[in-house]
């Protein structure tokens, strides 16, 4: 699950810094609940957390809600991720943003407004369609890969 969320959020721009966490077991190992974005295994699918913060002023994760599939975390996470870049203010970090705008608001704009979600999360993979070209890629797979040529032995 953390690969998957890794490769789909990979080079996306936010307000600012934006962590992500997944836990294969409800007591924190993988601190997923102070994390911007954290995902922890339960017996019935995924609880989502959002809005934590680590550091100097902790802030445990607000429960957003829990999901069935690997699908819907996928979905949620991208909606969430894309209503916070809508929504937030230049250097905000997720949890003063849901401090101000409320949790309820997140609910209703991601969890119970379906169709909502979904233009939320198409909007977000839209952006992904340019943020993650590689620059580097094509020039690491190529002719070029390897650059160094050993210089002739002159006698």
């Amino acid at each position: 699950m953390g690969i998957k969320l890794e490769r789909m959020t990979w080079g996306s721009w936010t307000p600012h810094k934006f962590k992500m966490a997944v836990s294969g077991c409800p007591r924190n190992c993988a601190e997923a609940t102070i994390k911007d974005f954290g995902v922890v295994a339960v017996d019935s699918g995924w609880e989502l957390h959002v809005g934590g913060n680590g550091g100097v002023k902790i802030r445990a994760t607000d429960l957003l809600c829990k999901v069935p599939t690997m699908e819907d975390v996928l979905e949620y996470c991208a909606a969430f991720m894309q209503l916070y870049r809508e929504e937030a203010r230049y250097l905000e970090r997720t949890a003063p943003w849901i401090e101000r705008v409320g949790l309820a608001h997140l609910k209703n704009s991601i969890v119970e407004d379906s169709e909502n979600r979904k233009v939320l999360a198409a909007r977000f993979a839209e952006s992904q369609v340019t943020a993650q070209v590689d620059p580097w890629k094509e020039r690491a797979e190529g002719v070029h890969a390897n650059e160094f040529v050993p210089m002739a032995h002159v006698k």
